[in-house]
Parts: C-alpha cells; structure tokens; sequence
C-alpha cells in the first residue's frame, strides 16, 4: 500500500462534494459527541475549550451538513505530535493550514472527519488561545 503525499491527499479532499441542506436537529448532539472525544482523549492540558462555531451552530439555518468545532491548544507544537497522529490513525486527515493565504503564518492544525460513507461530518480547527479564530465566535 502507497502512502498518500500531500498532493494526491489536497487532490482528494477538493474533490469533496458538499452542498446546503436544511437545518438537522442531530447536528448539536453531534458536535457534543466530538467535543466529549476531544475532551477526554488527550491531556487536559493540551486541548482546552472545544467550541461549536460556523453555520451548523445556528438553529434552524440551513448549511453545509459539516460541525465546525474550533478547540483550543495549549500548543500547536504538541498538537502535531500528540494529536495529529491519534486523529490520522482514526481516519481523520490532517492539514496544517496557514491562517492567512495559502502559505503564511500564523498555522493552524485542520483536522476532517468523515462518515462510513466517506461524506464529511466534521471540520476541527485547533488554534492557540491568541488566535484571531476566537474573535469570530459570537
């Protein structure tokens, strides 16, 4: 088995395809169930508030069927190395994603997850807690 590089990986993902669908009453229960994953899969120390952010998060507005969840770390660094690797053996891909552009600082580790059916259901943004990602949230 060939692994995948990053190039066939963000040829994969861009193929993905993902439309507005009305509002799912599940999609708070969801977000609660990878928040309590999150929460109690790694140290506390590392992964702090886990927050539901983004369309899915409004009651009744229709949206990409996908959770936004932005969970703070500690940092970034352990997040690679701790986190990441836990996340892409349980079948989550992984990116580590310039905030700003395509290939500038500051990073961010984006993690998505998928369904059996391959479709996706959760998009985790991991960010420290001086990244501008907090001040989106309402």
């Amino acid at each position: 088995m060939s692994i995948e590089t990053l190039e066939e990986k963000v040829g994969r993902v861009l193929q993905d395809k993902v439309e507005v669908v009305p509002y799912d009453l599940s999609w708070p229960a969801m977000f609660e169930e990878e928040k309590r994953f999150l929460l109690e899969e790694f140290p506390p120390d590392l992964v702090r508030r886990v927050e539901h952010f983004g369309s899915t998060s409004v009651p009744g507005l229709s949206a990409k069927p996908i959770i936004d969840i932005l969970a703070e770390v500690s940092s970034l660094e352990r997040a690679k190395t701790e986190v990441a690797p836990v996340l892409e053996r349980l079948g989550y891909d992984y990116f580590w994603r310039a905030t700003h552009g395509e290939d500038g600082p500051p990073f961010y580790a984006w993690f998505i997850k998928r369904n059996v059916k391959g479709e996706r259901t959760h998009h985790i943004h991991m960010v420290e807690a001086e990244f501008e990602h907090w001040d989106r949230l309402t």
